[in-house]
């Protein structure tokens, strides 16, 4: 319990050393434009390329995909820039993507703390971001996204607007971190020993699936999310089973498209008919990027909340540990 609640406080700390990090660590890709993007990452590390291909889709002017699986796709070649995020540095599916990756000429830029792909990067010269290891590598969300960002940032494809606003980010969320707190609870007395459902516009959806990684894993709870307007075409149906038993936490943006915010009107009617709650969470801040962050914060110490109350570990990972020795027990 103690040291996912020690990790969780500092996190606007972890920020700042992220930023630390990023500012020394210059990336230089010369003359190289890519033509597209892959990042490849799984779970905590994963969760930063699909929240950066989402963040940067209305302002990169080439695709940004994440990759959490073993294949890559036919696109990747010689003008591809591929981002390998694994915290350990020995995570499976990224190895062996990555693997696939090179023989098809990508670029190749790694985040690790070391393990094999640090190894690797260094055999081959790759351009690294290294951060610091030992830790849950859920834990490790904002050294992950904010050197995913800072890579993608050299390739010419981060807003300096946005790249700027990491400099602050941890100070802001210090300033802020009673009220994340406050409103985490909050939500926690409302989602106690219910069926939870998270929403956002599609563009959040990295966002909410953060949430719902770090409500699996920190509070050991089975969690579904969908986002606007796709979940009008199929799960709306499904709540015609919903009931006083579940919650459906609706996350909303300024950025929001308006048609969106509509539906999720609409919905909250339509899921209260049902008797279940609806929690709307508006997050804090100035910037996209703040308000991000903002709902980060609440989500994670939303997590730790739930795990004490149920008086659970939320560093424990059992079934992830028997897994991986159950694969172990054949190479890769």
């Amino acid at each position: 319990m103690e040291l996912m609640r020690r990790l969780i406080t500092e996190f606007p700390d972890q920020i700042r050393d992220a930023h630390r990090i990023t500012s020394s660590t210059p990336i230089d890709f010369g003359d190289f434009a890519p033509a597209q993007v892959l990042i490849l990452g799984m779970g905590g590390s994963g969760i930063s390329g699909v929240i950066a291909s989402k963040m940067l889709a209305g302002t990169a002017r080439v695709p940004i995909a994440a990759n959490a699986d073993y294949a890559i796709p036919a696109w990747v070649g010689p003008q591809t820039l591929v981002v390998a995020c694994s915290y350990s540095g020995n995570t499976e599916e990224t190895l062996i993507a990555l693997d696939a990756a090179v023989a098809a000429g990508a670029r190749v830029a790694a985040i690790t703390s070391g393990g094999q792909l640090g190894a690797r990067a260094a055999d081959a010269a790759w351009p690294t971001v290294k951060i610091p290891g030992g830790q849950p590598p859920r834990s490790q969300f904002g050294y992950a996204f904010t050197c995913v960002m800072h890579v993608l940032h050299a390739a010419g494809l981060v807003p300096e607007e946005v790249h700027e606003d990491f400099a602050g980010l941890g100070d802001f969320l210090a300033a802020g971190q009673a009220g994340a707190i406050e409103r985490a609870a909050q939500v926690a007395d409302v989602l106690e020993d219910r069926r939870v459902w998270l929403y956002s516009d599609a563009a959040q959806e990295g966002l909410i699936t953060r949430w719902r990684q770090q409500l699996n894993e920190n509070s050991k709870l089975l969690v579904t999310h969908h986002v606007f307007p796709e979940m009008n075409h199929n799960e709306l149906v499904g709540w015609e089973s919903g009931s006083e038993d579940d919650v459906a936490v609706i996350i909303q943006m300024p950025e929001d498209h308006p048609r969106s915010r509509m539906r999720m009107d609409i919905c909250t009617e339509i899921f209260q008919v049902r008797g279940a709650d609806v929690v709307i969470l508006e997050p804090e801040g100035d910037t996209a990027l703040q308000r991000f962050f903002d709902a980060v914060a609440v989500g994670d110490w939303l997590s730790l909340l739930l795990a004490e109350r149920s008086e659970v570990d939320p560093v424990d990972i059992r079934n992830i540990d028997h897994l991986k020795g159950e694969l172990g027990k054949v190479p890769f």
